[in-house]
């Protein structure tokens, strides 16, 4: 039974009927840019550790080089913690400067100012946190897992606290979940930069949308009950034999077919807001497999500014959350997940299929 599900699924993600990647000429323009600078990045480390390295006692390109099967490819981590990878902190400035290049291949200006804006908001934490995490810009990896090449699979990762960017590159296509953007505080209270609120747009975007409901759809898709504390699709705290229960949960909320033009438009923008944080490229090639119609919508929490919520966002593969409980309602999970193809697992799956 096992080989026809597998040549099945193989069907449904060659056919587009799931959003699980991104493909086509576009995308192998992009693949071939992300493929160049990793390259480039990896080459400023050829020459094996230099002087500060082993006076320090570390190797940056054992660091920034991992196998291609190596664990931690599949564990990503949007929590303060030391992670594999090689840290900007250990970087001359020209391999962080390749790191800005290799983000910008991938996300939007839209995104890159999200990514950049959650990174320097560890500063405000340094400033007002006593918990002893390390805090800083300075604790953001890149890990590079197998060899950049155009003609095989390889895959990248760029993260921190409230970051997590991962990507699988093939010659022709490209996956880019899961990806993570949170921030504490979700929006700033405080000095200069008072009312600042980063992620606004899925934000605003969420409570638009359940604002827009009639009572009876409000009656459906709204869950009594205290929203979740942090996203269901998360790892932090659960064993690794539970990471994949969110694929199984059982369908909540009010189905976007239901909804009239103007909330499906509502909808349309959440999609937007999340799927645009990625270069035109890439978030054309996603927005166009996805049927609105194939979508459900639930909400936990209060629907007013200020009170904490959680919603999401799913269809057959689409998988979306937002979090915002956490410090009173004012510290913020997103993360969009694919149920088939996070970390590349559908191009390994047609690679095996093809080779097998």
């Amino acid at each position: 039974m096992r080989k026809p599900l597998c040549l099945l699924l193989t069907a449904l993600l060659s056919c587009g009927a799931y959003a699980d990647k991104a493909a086509g000429p576009e995308i192998t323009g992009v693949n071939r840019e992300m493929t160049r600078i990793a390259q480039a990045f990896l080459a400023t480390m050829a020459n094996g550790p230099d002087g500060i390295e082993t006076a320090v006692g570390y190797d940056r390109h054992a660091l920034a080089q991992l196998q291609t099967d190596d664990p931690a490819r599949t564990d990503y981590v949007y929590w303060p913690y030391l992670r594999k990878g090689l840290p900007l902190d250990f970087m001359s400035a020209e391999q962080r400067m390749l790191v800005h290049d290799l983000l910008n291949t991938a996300l939007s200006s839209k995104g890159y100012l999200s990514a950049i804006q959650i990174m320097q908001m560890e500063k405000v934490l340094a400033d007002t946190e006593t918990t002893g995490f390390p805090r800083g810009t300075e604790n953001y990896t890149l890990a590079i897992f197998g060899a950049p090449s155009l003609d095989q699979r390889w895959d990248w990762r760029f993260e921190g606290h409230h970051l997590s960017l991962n990507f699988s590159v093939s010659p022709d296509e490209l996956s880019v979940t899961p990806a993570f953007f949170g921030a504490s505080p979700a929006k700033l209270q405080s000095g200069t930069l008072a009312g600042f609120r980063n992620l606004r747009g899925h934000h605003e975007a969420g409570l638009a949308l359940i604002n827009s409901l009639s009572d009876a759809q409000r009656g459906n898709a709204i869950v009594d009950g205290n929203p979740p504390f942090d996203i269901l699709s998360g790892t932090l705290n659960r064993p690794p034999a539970n990471w994949d229960d969110w694929k199984a949960l059982p369908p909540q909320g009010i189905a976007v077919s239901d909804l009239n033009a103007a909330q499906k438009d509502g909808v349309q923008r959440i999609l937007d807001e999340v799927i645009t944080s990625y270069r035109p490229e890439i978030s054309r090639a996603y927005l166009s497999q996805i049927d609105v119609n194939a979508l459900r919508f639930v909400w936990f929490g209060g629907t007013q500014e200020g009170q904490a919520h959680y919603y999401r966002l799913e269809g057959p593969d689409f998988f979306f959350e937002y979090d915002l409980v956490q410090n009173q309602g004012n510290h913020v999970h997103t993360v969009w997940r694919s149920k088939s193809g996070d970390f590349g697992d559908d191009l390994l799956l047609q690679h095996h299929q093809q080779e097998h």
